[in-house]
């Protein structure tokens, strides 16, 4: 994809996730901050993929001069989600609707 947006001049967008922040360390999270991931957590190959994905798509940007932004994605809700599947917003419907 990214050579794709080289060739036809397009910028790339990643959408990536909160979880490249792991378990942080400040609150709130500042852009710069770099954050704190197990790399042998349980979930650590969906958070280390992401951060390796973002890795990837800036060094692209800085070799390649494509033009590249990344959207960390946090508390995302949809018309199919189950109610107890433990995320902020199910959990605050849930509450809410007792």
């Amino acid at each position: 994809m990214l050579g794709l947006a080289k060739r036809v001049g397009a910028r790339f967008l990643l959408t990536s996730t909160s979880e490249v922040y792991g378990d942080p360390l400040q609150h709130p999270q500042v852009e710069t901050y770099w954050g704190n991931v197990n790399p042998i957590g349980v979930r650590s190959c969906y958070d280390e993929g992401k951060r390796t994905a973002e890795t990837l798509a800036m060094d692209y940007h800085r070799g390649a001069n494509v033009e590249v932004r990344i959207a960390r994605i946090f508390n995302t809700y949809g018309p199919r989600m189950c109610i107890d599947d433990g995320r902020v917003v199910s959990n605050f419907v849930a509450q809410v609707s007792i």
